[in-house]
């Protein structure tokens, strides 16, 4: 499971006969700034959900789960709906290079698209 906290890049994990995903959320070094922060827009074809340690992510294209342990740093976007967008908190105590390098696997994952205008 993947944290804001850890640095365990690419790691992956099997549950219950699907591929089930960690996200890295690890310390990022050098971290560009940007003006203005991007919206992720969720898929169509991915659901997430609000679980105890944070989000579960399931890409119904692969039956793949991913599991990010973000505690109140995201919030799921409505399962429907024309903008499904996830939910980012100002993040505090430094933990703004960890969220943008957790927010960049997402997308590399096809989970969430950074919209940018």
């Amino acid at each position: 499971m993947a944290s804001i906290d850890e640095a365990e890049d690419g790691d992956q994990a099997a549950s219950a006969g699907h591929g089930a995903d960690r996200v890295d959320g690890g310390h990022a070094r050098g971290a560009a700034s940007t003006d203005r922060a991007p919206e992720y827009l969720v898929p169509d074809w991915v659901r997430v959900r609000r679980e105890s340690f944070g989000l579960l992510f399931y890409d119904t294209r692969s039956t793949k789960l991913t599991f990010v342990r973000s505690g109140d740093s995201l919030m799921a976007p409505p399962f429907v709906g024309p903008r499904r967008v996830l939910g980012v908190a100002a993040p505090g105590n430094g933990r703004r290079p960890a969220l943008t390098r957790l927010l960049r696997n997402l997308a590399d994952k096809g989970l969430i698209v950074a919209e940018t205008e």
